[in-house]
């Protein structure tokens, strides 16, 4: 690729919908280096000696159990100095012979790449993909349960984070912290309960807390 921003659309394109497999492995051949690595959510090719031809098996079994998948980019954001490409694809990924129909799934893809003899070459590709849109990609039907899933456990993570904040305000009104019960500005003991909260007292605790030990990695 002489210009990747301009170019790697189409490459994105020819991997997914090449109608024979002379121009998929024209198209690997041409913009993947001989050792370049992939990482998909179904398959893993790791560097090595000629790993693109791994990654051509994979393409190519993509095909024979899709033939009519299509793909668009929809977005694309390139860092020149480190080489790294990001693109925004939308898929409808149709398994032959599949009696449910086609549902869009949205996948991230970074791809970095490797200059030689000013042409640039895929050598790493990762792709990305939120549960939904895997399960879009596999068996539609069932999206909507990987959907109740997610938000099941968004759900229980609010409750808890809730009830992890409750215990330290009430642990404040119990037995107070130390400094502010000095000033008087919180009181210690099972007054405190039946009392209006704070909303400065609760900052406060907020504040001085911490999820786990400091260990000298945090960043401000």
């Amino acid at each position: 690729m002489e210009n990747p921003q301009r170019d790697l659309p189409d490459v994105l394109t020819a991997l997914t919908t090449s109608r024979g497999p002379a121009d998929l492995r024209a198209t690997v051949n041409k913009f993947y280096t001989h050792n370049a690595s992939l990482h998909h959510p179904f398959r893993v090719v790791e560097h090595g000696t000629n790993s693109s031809q791994k990654i051509l098996g994979v393409y190519e079994w993509y095909r024979i159990i899709s033939p009519d998948t299509t793909s668009n980019v929809d977005s694309m954001c390139y860092d020149k100095k480190r080489q790294v490409l990001v693109a925004e694809v939308t898929q409808h990924f149709h398994v032959r012979f599949s009696p449910f129909k086609a549902a869009p799934s949205r996948y991230i893809m970074r791809i970095k790449l490797q200059e030689r003899d000013k042409l640039f070459y895929i050598y790493e590709q990762e792709q990305f993909m939120h549960p939904t849109d895997l399960m879009n990609s596999v068996l539609p039907p069932l999206t909507p349960l990987v959907w109740l899933a997610l938000a099941f456990f968004t759900f229980i993570g609010d409750v808890f984070s809730r009830s992890w904040v409750l215990s330290l305000i009430i642990y404040v009104k119990l037995f107070g912290i130390g400094s502010d019960i000095q000033r008087g500005r919180v009181k210690s003991g099972l007054t405190r309960l039946v009392q209006p909260e704070e909303q400065e007292t609760v900052d406060g605790v907020l504040k001085n807390a911490q999820y786990g030990p400091d260990r000298g990695n945090a960043k401000n």
